[in-house]
């Protein structure tokens, strides 16, 4: 799925040096332009996602048409890429010939429309507006090996030569895929300590009809039935506990999957 991580006015990218940080998640409307920087992780959990930078001036264009002068361009932008938290390494660029390393400085933004048309085009990603036919676009790739935090900040030109920057959360969510087989079987939690309803939504392809947890102090078994929450006294179970053994009946003839968090 493909994250959005800042939605700006380009105007922003002109506003007074030192204008303040925006954090991932945010988003701000504009009415004309919009530069963004969004995730694009690989399918099948593979280790490399790439962080795009995504733009258009203020008249809607990457690249002006023919006579036309972008009095804010977009095009040929330098864009800088380091790596603040987190283990990865950038190992790609759109403009390529890149050493491996935390950072990559002043990787110039392209046209999309031009670089179709190119004999060896560079890999681009689908505009963020339908029907835009042109959009300047930046991008690193990198590969994280291991999964967990990862934060990005990118940084584009602003006025009277600083900048404007973002933070791009991209890293790869640690979890643990357990098998839930029809009807009993016997789980480990692997996340922290988690309300057992919430728990529950990572459960796929299966309806679960009953928790089960024996509580060795008080020599007796706790439950959580999904149907009874309305129930006063029929749910004795209220949370799921790291590295505690549960037992899970599933009512879908066949089998299903439980998305378990890790722990850090």
């Amino acid at each position: 799925m493909r994250r959005v991580l800042q939605l700006l006015s380009f105007l922003l990218l002109f506003a007074a040096a030192g204008a303040p940080w925006t954090g991932a998640g945010t988003r701000a409307a504009a009415q004309e332009g919009s530069v963004s920087v969004v995730v694009e992780p690989q399918p099948g959990g593979s280790q490399f996602v790439y962080v795009v930078f995504h733009a258009l001036d203020r008249a809607g264009f990457c690249k002006p048409p023919a006579g036309a002068v972008s009095l804010h361009p977009v095009i040929d932008m330098p864009v800088d890429f380091i790596i603040e938290a987190g283990d990865g390494i950038i190992i790609g660029t759109s403009a390529g010939g890149l050493a491996p390393g935390r950072q990559a400085l002043g990787v110039r933004t392209f046209s999309t429309g031009a670089n179709a048309l190119a004999g060896s085009p560079v890999r681009s990603f689908p505009p963020l507006r339908d029907g835009v036919a042109d959009e300047c676009q930046a991008w690193v790739r990198i590969s994280q090996s291991v999964p967990g935090p990862l934060r990005v900040l990118v940084l584009a030109p602003g006025n009277a030569g600083g900048h404007v920057g973002w933070t791009a959360e991209a890293g790869r969510e640690t979890a643990a895929m357990v098998p839930l087989e029809f009807r009993w079987t016997l789980v480990t939690w692997s996340g922290p300590s988690t309300p057992v309803a919430q728990a529950l939504q990572g459960v796929q392809g299966a309806e679960v009809m009953a928790v089960y947890a024996w509580d060795a102090a008080g020599q007796a078994w706790l439950a959580y039935f999904p149907a009874g929450g309305g129930v006063p006294g029929v749910n004795t179970l209220a949370a799921l506990e790291p590295a505690r053994a549960y037992w899970v009946a599933i009512a879908t003839p066949g089998n299903g999957t439980w998305r378990m968090p890790a722990l850090p």
